[in-house]
């Protein structure tokens, strides 16, 4: 099993590639970077679709970009990508944020290992936590 540090290591940069062009609204950039599993139905179109029916439906201008930091209250610590690990990878999930505030969307993406330590990543969700 991969360890915590090591997973959140490798998913940053991925989860801040994906995060980014939620907010440039380049969903489909998305797949230079994550693949689509077979068997699920997440794709760059159907996350743009959610994203963007949660920003009109909730009437917020945007998602912010990875580095835009979030002024989360009460001030107690707070981390935005958590990480779960398992035997064959691990989840991420990256609480987004508009204006540097919660928005309570949350990006879920999983990491799967394959051979040679190699990794590979999908978004399985965005929804509501």
């Amino acid at each position: 099993m991969i360890s915590e540090i090591k997973a959140k290591r490798t998913a940053e940069p991925i989860v801040k590639f994906v995060v980014d062009c939620i907010a440039d609204k380049r969903y489909t950039d998305i797949k230079s970077k994550v693949s689509v599993k077979e068997d699920e139905a997440m794709t760059p179109d159907l996350l743009e679709e959610i994203v963007e029916d949660f920003l009109s439906f909730n009437d917020l201008p945007c998602i912010d970009k990875y580095d835009v930091p979030c002024s989360f209250n009460p001030s107690y610590e707070y981390n935005q990508l958590e990480i779960y690990t398992d035997d064959d990878g691990f989840e991420a999930e990256y609480a987004l944020t508009t204006n540097s505030e919660l928005n309570d969307l949350t990006l879920v993406m999983r990491f799967d290992r394959l051979k040679f330590g190699r990794i590979k990543a999908y978004v399985l969700d965005a929804h509501v936590m």
